[in-house]
């Protein structure tokens, strides 16, 4: 069998630190690896109930084996055996997955510490400035690769007050949102 143990099965560090949702605002950002770090925190203690009742799932199986022996046919004690196989494996794996929880745990939490605490009126207020962002990049990637901004992302711009429109000589033309001119520029 090949160790896996060192290659990381979740996100590795690069992957998290370049390529973490939320990019355009620290605050959604911020969002981002609180819920992660949540999510991550959450599966530990649940594989920690997980493992606690395999092992006692363990401790009965051999129990009975070890009390049953004249009871048991040869085929019934196989069975068993298997059991505690299919427990003991499953407790191994469990230990890779803690392993790469702990590690995305210490980056998230790093990522944290280099961003300031938001309360939820901050993160509030800087929700325009993230959609904005976020779709204007979204329609500036559609232009290069296509040609086109799709019907999706520009209903969204619509929904946060900024419109695509084409002028007579067929260029783009955004209204609404200095920022969003800006950006536009740069396509």
């Amino acid at each position: 069998m090949i160790d896996s143990t060192e290659i990381p099965f979740g996100n590795s560090m690069f992957q998290i630190t370049n390529f973490t949702a939320g990019q355009e605002t620290p605050e959604r950002r911020y969002r981002h690896c609180s819920l992660q770090l949540h999510q991550k925190k959450k599966a530990l203690k649940e594989c920690e109930f997980r493992r606690r009742k395999t092992e006692i799932d363990l401790e009965e199986i051999k129990e009975k084996i070890d009390n049953n022996k004249h009871i048991y046919s040869r085929y019934e004690k196989m069975r068993k055996e298997i059991d505690i196989e299919e427990k003991e494996y499953q407790l191994y794996n469990d230990i890779k997955m803690i392993k790469d929880c702990l590690f995305e745990v210490k980056v998230y939490e790093k990522i944290l510490k280099g961003l300031p605490v938001f309360t939820r009126e901050e993160f509030e207020a800087s929700e325009y400035i993230y959609w904005e962002k976020r779709l204007i990049n979204d329609a500036r990637k559609e232009i290069i690769s296509t040609g086109t901004v799709s019907a999706d992302v520009i209903s969204s711009l619509e929904n946060i007050g900024v419109n695509i429109n084409r002028n007579e000589e067929g260029q783009l033309t955004i209204s609404g949102s200095d920022s969003a001119k800006k950006l536009l520029k740069r396509i």
